[in-house]
C-alpha cells in the first residue's frame, strides 16, 4: 500500500498537532508551577517581614502588651494586624480553593501554633475592638484560642496548678 503526498502530509500535520499540544501542555503546566512558587514566596516574604518586626519576647507565655513602651506597642500592633490580615488572606484562598491541601496545612499548623500564645490571644482581643474579620476566619482563630485555653484548664487541673 502506498501513501499518495497528500496522506503523507496529512500523518505529519496530525503529528505536528500532537507534538504542539504536548508542547503547549508542558509549558502551561510549568507556568502554573512558576506561578504557585512565586505565590508562596511573597507570602513567606510577607510572614517573614511581619515577624521580623516583632519584640524579642513575643513567644514568652508572659508576654504583656502593657509594658511595652508606646511606640514599641503601637509598632508590634501594626504588624499583629497585618500578621491576622495574611492569615485572613490565606484561609480565604484556602476556602476559594486557590491554594494546594499541603500548603494549607503547613499554614493552619503555624496558625494555630501562633495563636496559642499569650500575645496573639491578647491582639486578637484588641483588634476586634476596630477590625472586623470575616466570619469564617473569625472562627477559626476563636476556636484556636478557645482549645488553647481549654487545654491550659485541662493541664492546670492536672497538675493541680491555678488557671
Amino acid at each position: 500500500m502506498c501513501l499518495t503526498i497528500k496522506e503523507v502530509a496529512e500523518v505529519v500535520s496530525i503529528i505536528g498537532v500532537f507534538i504542539t499540544a504536548v508542547a503547549l501542555w508542558f509549558t502551561v503546566r510549568s507556568f502554573q508551577k512558576q506561578l504557585q512558587l512565586n505565590f508562596f514566596s511573597e507570602y513567606t516574604r510577607r510572614y517573614q517581614e511581619i515577624t521580623l518586626n516583632f519584640p524579642e519576647s513575643i513567644n514568652e507565655d508572659d508576654f504583656d502588651y502593657g509594658s511595652l513602651e508606646p511606640e514599641i506597642k503601637d509598632k508590634t500592633m501594626r504588624y499583629m494586624r497585618a500578621y491576622f490580615d495574611l492569615c485572613s488572606e490565606e484561609y480565604f484562598l484556602k476556602r476559594k480553593g486557590n491554594i494546594d491541601q499541603e500548603t494549607w496545612c503547613e499554614w493552619e499548623t503555624g496558625m494555630k501554633f501562633a495563636f496559642s500564645k499569650s500575645a496573639f490571644q491578647q491582639a486578637w482581643e484588641m483588634l476586634k475592638l476596630d477590625t472586623i474579620y470575616y466570619g469564617e476566619f473569625s472562627k477559626l482563630v476563636n476556636e484556636s484560642i478557645g482549645k488553647t485555653h481549654n487545654n491550659s484548664s485541662k493541664r492546670d487541673a492536672v497538675t493541680g496548678a491555678p488557671s
